[in-house]
């Protein structure tokens, strides 16, 4: 089999999306550091991010590679119901009222569950002190 250049590249690029999604903690710390860009690397630094971000470099090399025409051919012969599902479910999950009710469904649980001495000081400590608030300081934004 003799690769095309796009086979060769497409390649590529998943490849760097691999490693992206391995280095995502670099881009956060790009974020906290870099002032001048920090919601970029901030994008960068999410995981749901990096394929979607990656295929859109593919979609513009094959633009750019082979024209329009082609490039829009490729976008149209693929199903993204699955992908846009996924990302739907992601934003929801992600949301405050989502993880509040989440959070407070496991305090309840684990107040009346029957622990060790150190489980216990740890969990009431946590509803005592609201130390998932340090723990999460994005979600006060």
């Amino acid at each position: 089999m003799n690769p095309t250049t796009i086979n060769l590249v497409g390649t590529a690029i998943f490849a760097i999306a691999i490693l992206h999604t391995f280095s995502t903690k670099l881009f956060e710390h790009l974020a906290h550091t870099s002032k001048a860009h920090s919601g970029f690397w901030h994008l960068l630094a999410e995981v749901e991010v990096v394929f979607g971000f990656w295929a859109m470099v593919f979609v513009c090399f094959l633009f750019f590679h082979c024209g329009q025409k082609e490039a829009i051919d490729y976008l149209e012969g693929r199903n993204f119901t699955e992908p846009l599902f996924v990302f739907v479910i992601m934003v929801i999950a992600a949301s405050k009222p989502i993880f509040n009710f989440s959070l407070n469904t496991i305090r309840f649980i684990v107040a009346k569950m029957p622990m060790n001495e150190s489980i216990s000081f740890f969990s009431s400590s946590c509803r005592s002190y609201h130390c998932w608030d340090h723990l999460l300081p994005n979600l006060r934004q």
